[in-house]
């Protein structure tokens, strides 16, 4: 058996020759360096808006810091901090699933509001030492999660403490274990990119659709 470890790869020092438009930061859960989901939708991640230029970047979910005992994400933190430094009027999306959906919002308790927007994205977050309070900075959430089903692993994030519906938030998504994605397969928390692309009701557009149009009006 070998055992993959999926690299992080930070928010750039100079991004001046792409001339983006806005940055997106993606944040795994707790084993996401074993089990890369959150990793593998980042590398396949083209972006918001078709033509629209980007950057991205991809952390565990604190930062390869020592989370495991206490709520460590000084590395992504200072890197998002020098990076709205630098490009100040760049809006920014972090979207964050499980552990690293509650580390996301932690992480923007911990940024100033500026005058680049920031929009939070939550992929089925969890975490019990700390509320789903909305954020100060944050202009915009959206947030998903399964409120039932799940098979046998679903028992990981009932107890690490699953947010579920957050009442702050602008958008949920509510996921059935029972229902189907349009790959055949089960929702479930072990696989946020079905949650980031779909809607359980088919008449609307999932976290992603969301996302695009939030995006779509700030940059007008």
């Amino acid at each position: 058996m070998v055992l993959v470890m999926f690299p992080q790869y930070p928010l750039p020092d100079s991004c001046a020759e792409l001339s983006p438009r806005y940055a997106v930061v993606f944040i795994g859960g707790f084993c996401d360096v074993v089990f890369g989901v959150m990793a593998r939708l980042g590398d396949e991640f083209g972006g918001f808006l078709p033509g629209v230029p980007f950057v991205k970047a991809y952390y565990h979910w604190d930062g390869d810091g020592a989370g495991v005992f206490w709520d460590c994400s000084s590395r992504i933190l200072s890197d998002i901090q020098l990076f709205r430094e630098r490009y100040p009027s760049l809006p920014l999306v972090i979207v964050g699933h499980s552990y690293g959906g509650s580390c996301a919002l932690h992480l923007c308790h911990s940024l100033s509001s500026s005058s680049a927007p920031i929009a939070l994205v939550t992929n089925d977050p969890v975490a019990r030492r700390q509320s789903p309070r909305r954020p100060n900075s944050v202009d915009w959430w959206a947030n998903c999660f399964l409120s039932e089903g799940g098979g046998v692993l679903d028992v990981v994030p009932r107890i690490g403490g699953r947010w579920g519906f957050c009442s702050q938030a602008d958008v949920n998504l509510d996921f059935s274990g029972y229902a189907y994605d349009s790959s055949g397969k089960l929702f479930s928390h072990d696989r946020p990119a079905p949650m980031f692309f779909e809607n359980p009701d088919s008449s609307l557009g999932g976290l992603f659709d969301a996302t695009a149009q939030w995006l779509k009006r700030v940059l007008e």
